[in-house]
């Protein structure tokens, strides 16, 4: 099942056209690589043109130029010269002076990027953020089978890490990382969707998201968040798990956040309001008494990039529809007792839901 980036291109020019731009700049490397099917090292970066028209060019680095003029279907491909002062100076021959107005997706760009588009174009700029975030929040069967297998990858990974924690002495958070690492892209991963991290014990209750030289000890609650990234799209998986027995209150806390993360879950289908989704785990968490202690959203979506629409948080109307692809992960952090979070990847149906994610949910590994 291939993917149509042309295909994907004339929906956005179809939506850059009704907004009146006359075309739309991208910095943002996992948007263009959405467009282009086109993948750079993480260290360095692109920009994609695309016009009203549907004419589109690639600005790539020099040491990439004839790998994409190979692979990429783009026609119009031109290279910069990476860590040079004027890197983005063939920019310049992108710009038609005649436009009145250009798209710019806020998502990617740096102070550089945007003083560098106001210094070669005085027309009206306006935000391309939501016109993208429209055409990504649907996915494609295409796109599903690529994240199921993404979702595979993560759960493999996570059933692995805790192997590797159980079957070892004296494994430090940072080692247990450093594994998972290795297991993606052993399982095929082109990377990770985000640096993964392990928070045990009652430091987990700060919460952080780095992984330390702390040792993975009997008797707490070990939390571990991470996904991996394949042909270009991420996936989300995390798990709470403890060496050996834990304290009742350790017990609890683990069991009220997973049981608000299925009360969640069993609430998705087309037609929820995020608010409500994240209203079904937060009162749960708030009726066992740690509403306090939730201190983040309930999920979001993802796709190309980790955060994606929609987003399941207070407040939000966002309204889920089939094949949308989603989070669930409503946590509990406190002092002096340690973190609790199960997170699973959903996938929207016609009907209701379907979990992607796979890995066991139990609390004490065996």
């Amino acid at each position: 099942m291939e993917i149509d980036y042309q295909e994907r291109v004339a929906q956005l020019t179809n939506r850059i056209e009704k907004n009146e731009m006359d075309a739309a700049i991208l910095f943002n490397q996992s948007t263009i690589r959405y467009f282009t099917g086109f993948r750079v090292n993480g260290e360095t970066e692109s920009v994609l043109v695309i016009e009203s028209d549907g004419t589109t060019k690639f600005l790539v680095p020099r040491l990439d130029v004839k790998r994409a003029e190979r692979d990429c279907w783009i026609s119009e491909i031109q290279s910069f010269l990476e860590d040079t002062p004027d890197y983005l100076a063939p920019l310049r021959g992108f710009i038609n002076k005649d436009w009145n107005s250009i798209g710019i997706e806020r998502k990617g760009i740096t102070v550089n990027h945007l003083n560098y588009v106001q210094s070669i174009f005085t027309g009206e700029k306006k935000s391309l953020d939501g016109l993208v975030e429209q055409q990504l929040k649907v996915k494609t069967p295409a796109e599903i089978a690529i994240i199921r297998k993404s979702a595979e990858i993560a759960s493999i990974t996570m059933n692995e890490v805790k192997d590797y924690i159980f079957n070892n002495n004296n494994v430090t958070e940072q080692e247990a990382s450093g594994y998972a690492k290795y297991v993606m892209e052993k399982q095929g991963a082109e990377n990770y969707s985000f640096e993964p991290f392990i928070m045990s014990g009652t430091d987990g209750s700060l919460p952080r998201r780095v992984s330390t030289t702390k040792k993975l000890v009997e008797n707490e609650l070990i939390l571990f968040d991470m996904g991996a990234i394949y042909e270009g799209y991420c996936s989300d998986i995390t798990r709470t798990f403890a060496l050996q027995r834990v304290n009742q209150e350790q017990e609890s806390l683990f069991n009220i956040a997973l049981k608000a993360q299925q009360k969640a879950i069993e609430a998705i289908k087309p037609g929820q309001v995020a608010k409500d989704i994240d209203a079904i785990a937060r009162d749960h968490i708030t009726a066992n008494g740690y509403g306090e202690h939730f201190p983040h959203l309930t999920g979001h979506g993802l796709g190309v990039d980790i955060h994606e629409y929609p987003i399941l948080d207070q407040g939000e109307e966002s309204v889920l529809e089939e094949n949308m692809v989603i989070t669930m992960e409503p946590g509990i952090y406190v002092d002096n007792i340690g973190a609790a979070r199960v997170e699973d990847m959903i996938l929207v149906t016609k009907d209701g839901y379907e979990y992607l994610t796979s890995s066991p949910r139990d609390l004490i590994l065996t």
